[in-house]
This record gives structure tokens, C-alpha cells and sequence, in this order.
């Protein structure tokens, strides 16, 4: 099973792989929009490949709305595929 930081590195990677400005290596701390440049087709776009490389069934509108950061996505997968990171 894959770790919390196995996740979050694979989020990172993949958002940053698909980055409308161009293929980088990015930080939780970046910003998707501002930082990054997705836009509303590109965050759908995010959402089928994170559904697609997690084996999830379909990230929820709602949910997908609230996503400001890389970290936000990376907190949103460990949720939905039950690693999210253990509050200390």
C-alpha cells in the first residue's frame, strides 16, 4: 500500500507534469492557478488523470472547487484513497 509521502509525491509529480506553462517539478506550497496556470478544462483534466493514477471512481465537483494548492490535491487524494496524513 502506498505511504502518505508516496501519494503526495505522485501528485506532485503529475501536477506538475501538466502544468499549462510547461512541464516543472512543483511544491505542495504552489498555487494551482496563480502559480501553475490551470484553469477550469485543465482542473478536469487533473481530476480524470489523479482519478485515473489512483483508481478512485470520480472526484465531486464540490470538492474539486476548494483545491487552492498542490498540497490541497495532495491532502484531497490521501483522503479519498484513505492515506491521508495523520494529524500530530
Amino acid at each position: 500500500m502506498a505511504t502518505p509521502d508516496d501519494i503526495a509525491a505522485r501528485v506532485r509529480e503529475i501536477t506538475g507534469k501538466m502544468s499549462p506553462l510547461g512541464e516543472r517539478t512543483v511544491t505542495s506550497e504552489e498555487r494551482l492557478i496563480e502559480d501553475l496556470g490551470y484553469d477550469s478544462v485543465t482542473f478536469m483534466e487533473l481530476s480524470l488523470a489523479m482519478e485515473g493514477e489512483f483508481d478512485i471512481n470520480v472526484i465531486e465537483e464540490d470538492e474539486v472547487s476548494d483545491l487552492t494548492t498542490v498540497g490541497d490535491v495532495e491532502r484531497l487524494i490521501g483522503k479519498i484513497t484513505g492515506t491521508a496524513q495523520q494529524a500530530s
